[in-house]
């Protein structure tokens, strides 16, 4: 097959997927995001997060000092690793919110450019690798952009006198200067009313749920949800709002929602963190990271479904 031998020649025959899974505590973390904006370069890596993918959106929160008079409408976001550029996205502003301590941008993506390997070991890889009927070329690189730097997975759970669901995403943020949780949940999910509605949700680490157990609770959580006594890992209670919460999570925290946004495909929540229980220090996580950034890293793959 003639995919083998340029595969090989490429990509030293590495497998090809939108991006690989690896384990990690945030401390290992080398990649670094900045927004550019009149003149400034603001480092906006703890507090950069997707909150849409139809159409693409990001947000970006900064303390007061570096918000003040700084017009956003205009501004590009870089991915750096070590000082090199990996990506870097135009975006224009949506809205800003004002959060206490700080304001929150919510942006949407114009366009990319994607730095990594060279030109032509891009074109092959979003042109041909990548290709599919679900997502355009554009939607490819975008893609591949957002995930140059790695993005968590979490375990979101809910739940309520008839009703449980336990699943993962990975368009989430946490903003811990203000307390805030940003959740970016599929307009499609039956789980989004009943959240809105309650204005409580539980999101989990990963910290050594096994990846399988994870890829296989998202397959089915906006239609039929996993039952609780049916789940793949043990359960304990969330302290406040007593939903179940793996055993294997090296913590959680329990979410008010105040407020959420249709963005497009997505709805985003921002809720009030009222509690952030540790159950181990330094836990480690799962993360998703682009293939074109994993293969300048010294992660590690984690195989998984994907």
């Amino acid at each position: 097959m003639i995919t083998q031998p340029i595969r090989k020649l490429l990509f030293n025959g590495s497998p090809i997927k939108t991006f690989y899974i690896t384990r990690l505590q945030q401390s290992q973390i080398r990649e670094k995001v900045f927004l550019n904006v009149a003149g400034k370069n603001l480092d906006i890596t703890r507090n950069n997060s997707m909150i849409c993918l139809d159409p693409f959106c990001m947000a970006a929160w900064l303390p007061a000092h570096e918000a003040a008079d700084l017009n956003a409408a205009n501004a590009i976001i870089e991915f750096k690793t070590n000082g090199m550029l990996g990506a870097s996205i135009n975006v224009s502003l949506i809205e800003t919110i004002n959060t206490g301590k700080g304001s929150l941008l919510l942006l949407r993506i114009e366009s990319v450019r994607n730095h990594q390997l060279n030109a032509l070991k891009r074109e092959m890889l979003f042109r041909y690798f990548l290709r599919s009927k679900k997502n355009t070329y554009d939607s490819r690189k975008v893609v591949s952009a957002l995930y140059s730097y790695p993005r968590s997975i979490i375990i979101v759970s809910y739940a309520d006198d008839e009703y449980c669901n336990v699943f993962p995403m990975d368009i989430h943020g946490y903003i811990e200067e203000e307390g805030i949780y940003l959740l970016g949940l599929r307009t499609t999910n039956i789980t989004l009313d009943k959240i809105l509605n309650a204005g409580k949700v539980v999101v989990c680490d990963t910290d050594t749920v096994d990846i399988n157990s994870v890829y296989n609770l998202g397959k089915h959580s906006s239609t039929a949800p996993t039952p609780v006594d049916q789940l793949p890992f043990d359960t304990v209670k969330s302290e406040v709002f007593g939903f179940p919460v793996p055993a294997c999570s090296g913590g959680y925290k329990e979410i008010e929602v105040f407020e959420h946004k249709k963005m497009g495909y997505h709805m985003l929540m921002i809720g009030r963190v009222i509690n952030n229980k540790v159950l181990k220090p330094n836990p480690e996580s799962l993360y998703h990271v682009g293939f074109l950034q994993f293969q300048n890293s010294n992660y590690t793959s984690i195989e998984g479904l994907f």
